[in-house]
């Protein structure tokens, strides 16, 4: 069986700079392509605060964590939201995912919403700490 991956996308025409853009833009790119890809654009010492029951885990162990979830093979945001204070950039979605964790069957929907604090640096923006707090699809 083949896994295409879908291009990333955003269902809003949302205004914040255009490296901060960028910045989301690849953070879902990469969540499709896997660990190294994440890491590339997160500070060493980011921490994530996600799942149903709170984890608080820093950059390693929820690459570590989001591996053994299964492959996300699709990634899209809404309801986008961006302030942006000196080096610094906070960007609210609503973000879906689908994760194929067995090959056979379809792939489950993952739905939060998400707070992604972006920093400036040398490299350019860097994730240094997310929050997904998962929603119930709509019935």
């Amino acid at each position: 069986m083949t896994t295409t991956q879908s291009a990333p996308s955003s269902k809003d025409d949302v205004r914040m700079p255009d490296a901060v853009a960028r910045a989301e833009a690849a953070w879902l790119v990469a969540i499709t392509k896997g660990d190294q890809e994440q890491r590339a654009l997160m500070l060493p010492d980011c921490v994530i605060v996600h799942g149903p029951v709170g984890h608080v885990h820093d950059r390693e162990r929820f690459l570590a964590y989001n591996a053994s979830m299964g492959a996300t093979i699709e990634a899209e945001t809404s309801e986008v939201t961006c302030q942006e204070r000196e080096e610094r950039a906070v960007v609210t979605c609503f973000q879906k995912m689908r994760i194929r964790r067995v090959p056979d069957l379809p792939p489950f929907l993952v739905q939060a919403v998400a707070t992604r604090v972006w920093f400036a640096t040398g490299e350019g923006w860097r994730l240094g700490h997310m929050q997904l707090s998962r929603r119930q699809p709509a019935l």
